[in-house]
């Protein structure tokens, strides 16, 4: 079933006015038909089944909603990963793939090894990596569409993920394999943020990693075999999520 993530504001009711980028895919890319059913979503958890109604003369396309329900693929953890800025295809293959596994919010970071180094994020851009985010929530069954948080700067972000994450944890080639294993590492979470961190492609350098520890981020080794960023930071969050039973 076809699901589509819509503001509030175009539900009215029972019923649903859908908007011109959405009547445009119903009518002409999936080639809908009067009656279909969808599910709807305004980002609050529940999805609404709904009938769909075409007006192939004005163009028009609504909705007709038969029933509410809360999504029950929607992690209970509240993941925060904090990457370092790369190229787009890298910042795109992390946010599809990263919203597919569950992160529930994205914090971009400039690290002094960082490929991109421009902390504004302009206006197509956004819109595009939000487009990205949200079309990998409908696909993936997601109840919410994570949140895209503006560039910061790392030391920023490891005074932010501190201040407001339960756990803070980063990856790193360099901690002990042995000793710094997620698995001994991790606590329960049930309440509570976890925050991840990812280097850029370069990895951290020796000052970053003092930084976090002596701002409390535990290091985490991945494994013996080093890994690319865009892997790390799918790998990081997909193993956190089933240690901590969410996947």
């Amino acid at each position: 079933m076809h699901r589509f993530f819509i503001n509030p504001n175009q539900i009215s009711g029972k019923r649903v006015i859908f908007p011109p980028d959405l009547i445009h895919q119903i009518m002409h890319v999936l080639r809908m038909a009067e009656g279909d059913l969808v599910e709807v979503l305004i980002n609050d958890g529940f999805a609404c089944l709904t009938q769909l109604h075409l007006d192939p003369v004005r163009q028009k396309v609504f909705g007709e909603i038969k029933e509410k329900y809360r999504i029950l693929s929607e992690p209970r953890v509240d993941s925060q990963l904090y990457f370092a800025l790369s190229n787009r295809e890298k910042v795109e293959w992390i946010l599809q793939k990263g919203t597919e596994i569950g992160v529930s919010s994205f914090c971009p970071v400039i690290s002094s090894r960082s490929i991109v180094r421009d902390i504004k994020l302009p206006g197509k851009k956004r819109i595009r990596w939000k487009r990205i985010i949200r079309e990998a929530a409908e696909q993936s069954n997601r109840g919410k569409i994570p949140i895209l948080n503006d560039p910061i700067q790392l030391e920023d972000g490891f005074s932010k993920s501190t201040a407001v994450a339960r756990q803070c944890l980063l990856a790193w080639a360099g901690a002990d394999t042995q000793n710094d294993r997620l698995v001994d590492v991790i606590q329960p979470q049930n309440e509570g943020a976890v925050a991840l961190f990812v280097g850029p492609e370069g990895g951290f350098s020796e000052d970053e990693i003092q930084q976090a520890k002596s701002s409390s981020i535990k290091l985490i080794s991945l494994g013996s075999r080093v890994q690319r960023m865009e892997t790390a930071a799918i790998v990081f969050p997909a193993l956190v999520l089933f240690v901590l039973d969410e996947i």
